[in-house]
């Protein structure tokens, strides 16, 4: 891989056939049921051409699936070609039995299972692994439209032709090749999207077309989508709740007056309008050739692209606790309600309503890729499968995402006694502002953000031998090496020469202008000012104090190769009237990890203008490499017993292991920008291991009609080496001040120098901490193994279909573990993503039209332990609440080539709210809106 390192882009990347992994989702195809797991490797199994239309009958087919499979797994088959209600596959897949998401922008972007989160799941589609933009090893579902895909399965259970990596599960996306169908098939849609909160409609449209020429021998398909959004979401948050806190001001100038002590502070409070255009396109190429009846070969290629352009406009506050005129706490220690006064600071200086104009929810995601197969019946007892593929993943935003700050020196009030927070800033209110002259320029920064570049080679061969045996059925076996590598940096650069509003802003030359949020929550403040960004930029570069990003010294790329060799045996026998079968296997892997980064320490922190910020001085930056290996057998065995003819049991028992995500292995630290009481740094663990776990599954299916099934399954998963990021102190030797008295080196830190306006005659230098002495010490987050965790729970399902059209599916997950959040603020491990979750669906098919109600719930769960960890800054816990949404949608068949249809999505607009350790802590509440579409859908 080579990578240039420059503003606008950086390498290669690339993803296998990501083609539009669309699954039916439970609102407009057919509900979760199990995929065949055991028979052949995932991307070779035979297909057999069921053409099914409607609801019922993709039911038929997917209880079909469910009953013939042997390890345990649940999916979502199309109920046609090109027949999804889901932007992206993660909407689909969270219809499924212990499947839940979390959102980004109202749309699914990363999957949990069974309690475990993203980087627990391994995504694949066709069988290929999939590279991605997300900088650990998580899947971004949402660069992919959900107009393209025919089916996925997740498998639950571990059989040993899977890829390894899942302890959640392995999930496979399976896409439409034109083999799967009968000569010419075109399929297309239409819709316009409207969104409540931006009161804006966006076009969408998708056509895929599929041919077979000369006796059925070849056959080419082509898919195309295309999705806008005009999205407005708005969000209240802090930046995390600051623990054992003395809140005071400066009383009569020579003694402090103390208002409260050992008190949670948040560190901020912002209120934001983020206004993003959403632009996704996916296109798609396979060719396939038959040259004899044993031979298929298989060429397929894709292209994806994902735009987001963020435009934030937000009204922030930043808390000092040296600056309260009053406060109420409550009896957690959270500080309800507080002033932040103007001339009461006693070295953090004046409080500001500051006015933010950001860029940095940009997203530019590029995924690409091709891959070649071959399925050869090499004899009637054998098959052979050859597969080699490549994907590359790219979000290339060095350089990009800009965040500006002007504000007005003002007193404000936070208070949450109501429930909902807000901060009442003086002089706003009834669409009141201040004067606009008041507006002061403070600080700008450009490059926060995190660019990636993710590639994946895999070359694959699996065999199946026909075993002319009633007992000993069949054995697969083969080889797998899997090749990725992945770059992280950033380009950045910060600029405070104006910091500390004490310049008067230029009014025309930055267009500040009042701002009105619509449709923003209930009884906060709508109305403030905003400005243009890149404006400000450019009157800084013409004030001779440009925002230039440089590449920081903190990037690292990671190289990881794996070789794995699998078998896998199949036996079946009647226990009286009772078939059994049962297969058994292993699984071998030798994993290897070659690190290598570029890593600059802290040499000094020196002032700026803002006496609550500071900056970083590095010393010159130098290589780091490092590398590791490790081996691992993953037995597994699955058994099927069909107690009579519509009940089943199924037993798994297997072993599983997850790798350290990418970031989580980078040896680089990184030092965030400097603040008054708060210097935190985060860094990597080339030396990680990966998570293990031993793992059983127990499960009873009961199909007592034809499109009709109840089910209830058990499972336990006992995981070692558990990797934790913990918070820790490290000192560091502020190499630029030993020749300076220990004092910081810059010019400004000289004695006599003035820096606080108010005081003149103050020696800030020798006030602030953080800026004397011969080392600092700054809270460094790093991930270790060590922790042990168990889960297990229980999954509960049916799917019930009356004679009248009316059907319904309800299945719900209960999951538990020994790792759980607790009160002990000095908790260092807890498993993040566990929740209980329930789905339910109501339906309706008769004739030509279609209904659904879903209704899909996860119940509170941790977010994150320590918020460093999720961009957060106090290292206090996060929790996510319970969040249930409602969706809808109806369709018509006009004939049986046209259908119209209606979506709703969210239809009762209900927000995701985030609480920190106590539940009077708000962290974040966001409101996403609903969405509803119209469009027309035709098959031809």
């Amino acid at each position: 891989m080579t990578h240039k390192i420059n503003t606008s882009q950086i390498g290669p990347i690339a993803k296998r056939s990501l083609l539009g992994v669309a699954i039916a989702s439970a609102l407009h195809a057919p509900v979760a049921f199990s995929q065949d797991a055991d028979t052949q490797s995932v991307n070779d199994a035979p297909v057999e051409v069921i053409e099914v239309r409607g609801i019922v009958s993709s039911l038929k087919r997917a209880m079909s699936d469910k009953k013939e499979n042997l390890a345990v797994s649940d999916g979502i088959a199309a109920e046609d070609l090109g027949k999804f209600p889901d932007l992206n596959v993660a909407e689909s897949l969270q219809r499924i039995t212990g499947v839940s998401i979390d959102r980004n922008g109202g749309e699914g972007q990363k999957v949990t299972v069974r309690g475990f989160g993203p980087q627990f799941n391994t995504v694949l589609v066709n069988g290929r692994q999939l590279a991605t933009d997300d900088a650990g090893r998580a899947f971004n579902f949402d660069v992919l439209a959900a107009d393209q895909i025919t089916g996925a399965s997740i498998y639950k259970s571990g059989v040993a032709n899977l890829q390894s990596g899942g302890i959640g599960s392995t999930i496979n996306v399976s896409t439409a090749r034109p083999f799967d169908y009968d000569g010419f098939q075109a399929v297309g849609s239409v819709k316009g999207v409207y969104e409540t909160l931006s009161e804006e409609t966006s076009p969408q449209a998708s056509f895929l077309v599929s041919n077979t020429f000369a006796d059925d021998k070849f056959g080419v398909l082509l898919a195309v989508s295309h999705q806008e959004r005009q999205v407005q979401i708005n969000r209240i948050q802090t930046a995390g709740w600051r623990p054992g806190l003395t809140l005071s001001n400066r009383g009569d100038g020579d003694t402090a007056e103390i208002i409260a002590t050992d008190v949670y502070l948040p560190r901020n409070w912002d209120q934001v309008v983020d206004q993003q255009d959403r632009t996704r396109t996916n296109a798609s190429l396979v060719a396939q050739f038959a040259p004899s009846d044993d031979v298929t070969i298989t060429l397929d290629g894709f292209v994806s692209k994902f735009e987001v352009d963020s435009q934030v406009t937000d009204l922030a506050s930043w808390f000092e606790p040296d600056r309260v005129g009053s406060a109420t706490i409550s009896e957690f220690g959270t500080a309800v309600q507080f002033t932040q006064e103007i001339d009461l600071h006693q070295g953090s200086g004046n409080p500001a309503s500051d006015f933010v104009s950001s860029t940095r929810g940009v997203r530019d995601v590029t995924n690409k890729g091709f891959g070649l197969n071959v399925d050869w019946q090499v004899t009637d007892a054998l098959s052979a499968t050859f597969d080699v593929s490549t994907s590359e993943a790219e979000n290339d935003v060095a350089g990009e995402g800009r965040f500006n700050v002007v504000g007005i020196i003002n007193n404000y009030e936070f208070d949450s006694t109501g429930g909902t927070p807000t901060v009442i800033h003086d002089g706003f209110g009834n669409g009141q502002l201040p004067d606009i002259a008041l507006n002061r320029l403070h600080y700008n920064d450009l490059g926060n953000t995190v660019a990636s570049e993710d590639e994946v080679t895999e070359y694959k061969a699996d065999f199946t031998y026909l075993a002319d045996s009633d007992v000993f059925r069949k054995v697969d076996f083969g080889i797998l090496r899997s090749e990725r590598e992945k770059f992280v940096f950033q380009e950045f650069a910060s600029q405070c020469a104006f910091c500390g509003y004490g310049t008067e802003a230029p009014i025309d030359e930055l267009n500040i202008r009042p701002f009105t949020a619509n449709n923003f929550f209930s009884g906060l403040i709508d109305t403030w000012y905003t400005y243009d960004g890149d404006a400000y930029l450019d009157y800084l570069a013409s004030q001779g104090a440009p925002v230039v990003p440089t590449l920081q010294p903190n990037y690292y790329n990671i190289e990881e190769d794996v070789t794995a060799l699998y078998a896998n045996f199949e036996f079946g026998y009647d226990i009286g009237d009772m078939p059994l079968t049962m297969n058994f296997g292993a699984r071998y892997e030798e994993t290897s990890v070659s690190v290598s980064a570029v890593q600059a320490l802290i040499a000094d922190v020196v002032p700026t203008t803002d006496l609550t910020l500071f900056s970083n001085v590095f010393a010159p930056s130098e290589n780091i490499t490092g590398s590791s290996s490790y081996a691992n057998l993953l037995p597994s065995l699955n058994v099927k017993l069909e107690v009579q003819e519509d009940m089943i049991v199924r037993f798994s028992r297997y072993d599983s292991l997850t790798r350290p995500t990418m970031s989580q292995m980078s040896p680089a630290t990184t030092f965030n920008e400097p603040r008054r009481q708060n210097l935190q740094a985060s860094g990597g663990n080339p030396d990680l291991k990966p998570f293990s776990a031993e793992n059983w599954d127990l499960s009873f299916e009961w199909y007592y009609s034809d499109v009709s099934v109840f089910s209830f399954a058990v499972f336990s998963k006992d995981v070692e080496d558990f990797i934790v990021t913990l918070s820790g102190d490290e000192t560091y030797t502020m190499t630029n001040r030993l020749p300076n008295d220990y004092r910081c080196a810059a010019e400004d830190c000289a004695p006599g120098v003035s820096l606080d306006p108010q005081d003149p005659d103050r020696d800030v230098v020798a006030d602030t901490e953080e800026l004397n002495g011969a080392s600092e010490v700054y809270t460094v987050t790093r991930p270790q193994n060590g922790e042990t965790a168990t889960v297990n729970g229980y999954e509960v399902a049916i799917t019930h279909v009356w004679d009248n059209g009316f059907g319904v599916t309800a299945n719900a997950t209960v999951v538990n573990s020994d790792a759980e959040v607790s009160g002990d603020t000095s908790q260092t491990f807890a498993l993040a993503g566990l929740g209980d979750s329930q789905n339910l669906i109501v339906f309706y098919e008769r004739d030509a039209f279609q209904a659904r109600v879903a209704f899909n719930n996860r119940e509170s769960f941790l977010f994150a332990l320590d918020n460093t960890s999720v961009g957060g800054a106090t290292g206090e816990p996060v929790t996510t609440e319970t969040y249930g949404q409602w969706d809808v949608s109806a369709s018509y068949d006009i004939n049986e080539h046209l259908t119209v249809f209606v979506e709703g999505i969210n239809v009762t607009e209900e927000e995701l709210t985030q609480v920190g350790r106590f539940p009077d802590q708000i962290y974040s509440i966001e409101d996403n809106g609903a969405r509803y579409s119209v469009g027309i859908r035709g098959s031809f």
